[in-house]
Order: structure tokens, then C-alpha cells, then sequence
């Protein structure tokens, strides 16, 4: 987590550098901002706080503010986008006896961040999330501890207030997924039994979250959180817009019942890995890619007799680049979906290992 901490009084700075210090040696990266002319100590300076906030909003994970919460309201209200990508921010009294947790509690960290600091300085942490003042465990929470995506994020706030209100909200898991251990240990930290999912109909709840990348269908509340666990290869004609490759993927995501949110890493040929379309989605889907060789490709045909078709293999030198591109991204040679033909593009799905 790459943090910033700006100051804006000569105590204010001085406790900035003692609050980095502590951080670095816990292995943070931190970076220190001190209003020019405030004893600056080893920090970087600024002059105007407004146009230091344009230049590095952008740069850190989470912004520690030792100054009036007023001042921090005004100056990162042109910058917040949205709870999924917003910065943790943490702000401070310059007598260090209150760290407040101002914006992305959960999902940016601020939370954990303000207990940290009150921890390292003796700042006694605010923190207004309701979930944690009635110390009950969010569905946001589990999600970042597991490094899982969150469908649909809109049901989040609904999820959240049922907790709240002290509805029967169960937490289930799809045993069919990997890292099993994994998930029971971070959840029990949390406080959270996760149920086998393949129970979910003996059991009376009011509201679930679902540990799984299967669309289930389900008439009561209820949220996913998803998994990264398919490969996706894609083959796809010269200049195919990416309108066309995301709707060919979306397609065959539904074909095996399973989310694109679950979407790992896309992998492709060499020939295709400067394909604006391609590339465009790669950056909307926000996972890995990876662009095989034509050698990588055709061994991968061989090992798993994989459909071939003849007019591609004049075309670029290699008869089937989604499903062996999937097999080889996935590491698996488990095939969820072979080759599927959509008019300008191929796409195939694996499991990732």
C-alpha cells in the first residue's frame, strides 16, 4: 500500500515524520508532503494544498491528512469516483489524538489503516462504517480479504444494511472453487462461518453472499463475489472492434453458467497483441494477458488434439489460437468451453489451474 502523508502545521509535519517512520519499518511505502515553510524536516513541500491534491490523487492507495477533516472534504471532493477505486483516506489532528476514518473504509483500507495508526501513535481511531461499530463483518470486508470481485456492487449497500439490521445473512461457498483453506481462514478471522453452497437450499436465511463464478438462479437477496478462475482465449479477425470480442466473451461466459467477473487472465496469439479491439478489452476486463508463440500454440494443439482449422492455420501459420491459448493461460488442460465461432471472433474458456 503506497501511502502520502500531508501536513500543514510545523506539529503537523513533525508528527508526520515520526507516524512514517513507524510505518516504514513495518515495510509501507510512504511519502511525506509538508506545506513549505512548516519544518519540513526530510519531507517533500508544497504551496498550495489544492494543486498538490491534482498532481498525486492519482498516485497512492491511501492519503493520511494531519489537518482539520474541513480542509480534507474540499480538497479531495474533485477527485472521489467511486468507492471500488477511491484512495483510503485517514485524517488526523496535528496533536495526533484522533485518527478518523473519512472515505473507503472497506475497500480501500482506510479502516484497517486508522486502527494502524492509532496503534503506532496512540491516536484513538474513528471509524462510523456500521458494520464495524456494530461489529458485525461486511460483505465488502470479505471480498478484499479474498481478492474477490463484487456482482452485482450496486446490492452491496443492500447486503451491508441487512447485516446491520440484524437479518439472517449467510455466507456461502461453491466447493467446486480452489483455495479452499484459503477463504474458511480469512473468513473465520472475520467472524464468518461460509456454508457449502451445494446446502444452500436446508437452509432459512433472508439474504446470502455467494462465494462462486456459477450464475445460480435465485429468487431471494442476494450478492456474489467472484473468483478469478477462468481463462479466456481469444482468436479474432484483423480490426474487429472490441464491441464485438467483449459481447463474443460475455456470450460464452454464459454459455457455461459463469460470470465474466470470474475472468483471470485472457490469453491470444503474438500475431494479435497489438489488436486495438483486443487490447481494449484486456483493459476493460482490468486481468493479465498473455500472447503465445506460434511454437507455444501448436504443441498445445497437438497435446490436447484440439480442433484445427485450416483456413486460420494459412492465415497466421497455426490452425487454433482461443482454445490453445486458453489451455496455456489457464495452465489447465481443463476446457470449459472449446472452440465457439462468433462472426469475427473465437473464443474459448478454461480453468484456471
Amino acid at each position: 500500500m503506497k501511502l502520502a502523508i500531508i501536513s500543514v502545521t510545523n506539529q503537523g509535519a513533525l508528527l508526520g515524520n515520526n507516524l512514517a517512520e513507524k510505518l516504514s519499518k513495518l515495510g509501507k511505502s510512504v511519502d511525506i508532503f509538508a506545506k513549505v515553510g512548516r519544518n519540513p524536516l526530510r519531507h517533500n513541500t508544497y504551496d498550495l494544498l489544492s494543486t498538490l491534491m491534482h498532481s498525486v490523487f492519482s498516485q497512492y492507495d491511501g492519503f493520511i491528512f494531519i489537518m482539520a477533516t474541513g480542509i480534507v472534504v474540499r480538497v479531495i471532493a474533485p477527485y472521489i469516483i467511486d468507492k471500488r477505486v477511491d484512495p483510503a483516506i485517514v485524517v488526523m489532528d496535528d496533536s495526533g489524538k484522533h485518527a478518523i476514518s473519512l472515505l473507503s473504509g472497506h475497500i480501500g483500507g482506510a479502516n484497517e489503516l486508522t486502527t494502524l495508526i492509532g496503534g503506532l501513535v496512540g491516536a484513538e481511531p474513528v471509524i462510523t462504517t456500521a458494520t464495524d461499530i456494530a461489529n458485525k463483518p461486511a460483505a465488502d470486508m470479505l471480498a478484499v480479504k479474498l481478492k474477490l470481485k463484487i456482482e452485482p456492487f450496486k446490492q452491496l449497500k443492500t447486503i451491508n444494511a441487512a447485516i446491520v439490521n440484524g437479518d439472517n445473512v449467510l455466507f456461502f461457498i461453491d466447493k467446486t472453487i480452489s483455495h479452499q483453506e484459503f477463504y474458511y481462514q480469512e473468513a473465520a478471522k472475520l467472524g464468518i462461518e461460509l456454508i457449502d453452497l451445494s446446502n444452500i437450499g436446508s437452509n432459512e436465511f433472508d439474504a446470502a453472499v455467494i462465494i462462486s463464478d456459477q450464475v445460480l438462479s435465485l429468487s431471494i437477496t442476494h450478492l456474489y463475489l467472484r473468483p478469478a478462475t477462468l481463462a479466456v482465449g481469444i482468436g479474432c479477425r484483423r480490426n474487429t472492434t472490441s464491441e464485438e470480442i467483449l459481447a463474443a466473451v460475455t456470450d460464452a461466459c454464459g454459455r457455461i453458467g459463469r460470470s465474466i467477473n470470474s475472468i483471470a487472465i485472457i490469453g491470444s496469439s503474438v500475431i494479435k497483441q497489438n489488436e486495438p479491439g483486443l487490447l481494449s478489452v484486456i483493459q476493460q476486463f482490468a486481468v493479465p494477458s498473455v500472447f503465445f508463440v506460434n511454437e507455444q500454440l501448436e504443441k498445445c494443439i497437438e497435446e490436447n488434439q484440439l480442433e484445427v482449422s485450416t483456413f486460420v492455420k494459412k492465415e497466421i501459420g497455426v490452425g487454433n489460437v482461443c482454445a490453445a491459448a486458453a489451455i496455456l493461460a489457464g495452465q489447465t488442460n481443463k476446457l470449459l468451453l472449446p472452440k465457439t465461432k462468433y462472426k469475427n471472433v473465437t473464443v474459448s474458456i478454461a480453468q484456471v489451474k
